[in-house]
């Protein structure tokens, strides 16, 4: 008799393990309620072969010093025209594979210059340093992503509103 209870009491186990999602179809998955052991990413990562952009990288860093310098319409425009051509020429040395690294900073140095005295016409020396400054370091490319995820969390909020 007690070697009945048992059964039973293990086949019920099993059940309800089976229906928590903690058993497979074979009874060897145990990853849990169809959840993997390694989580997904969230979204779409972008792949590391893509080159990026410079117009949409433009954009997104002219919008950001427009905030920062507080500019103008016309201001963010050719702040975005000086920007496009900077990041394709330096993409350009970037991808160039039959140049030698020394040259390719020997060109990228040549190109910073070109662009800051381009940023010297329109910007005061101060912005012309920030600028340089945050282009270096890359701070700007974190206040991008800031920006992208705040829009992305506004259009979560505003879609379960509906």
């Amino acid at each position: 008799m007690m070697r009945y209870f048992l059964v039973v009491v293990m086949l019920l186990c099993l059940v309800s393990v089976e229906a928590q999602g903690f058993g497979g179809q074979n009874g060897t998955d145990f990853s849990g309620r169809g959840r993997r052991l390694v989580p997904s990413t969230p979204g779409v990562a972008a792949s590391y072969n893509e080159k990026p952009d410079p117009n949409v990288l433009s954009l997104e860093r002219s919008s950001v010093y427009q905030e920062m310098f507080e500019l103008d319409v016309f201001g963010k425009e050719v702040l975005r025209s000086y920007l496009k051509d900077y990041y394709t020429v330096l993409l350009a040395i970037q991808d160039d594979q039959d140049m030698v690294i020394d040259d390719k900073r020997k060109k990228a140095e040549l190109e910073k210059k070109k662009f800051e005295s381009q940023l010297r016409d329109i910007l005061t020396e101060e912005q012309v340093v920030k600028i340089i400054a945050e282009e270096e370091s890359g701070r700007t490319d974190k206040k991008v992503e800031k920006e992208k995820k705040k829009e992305r969390k506004k259009k979560r909020r505003n879609k379960g509103d509906r």
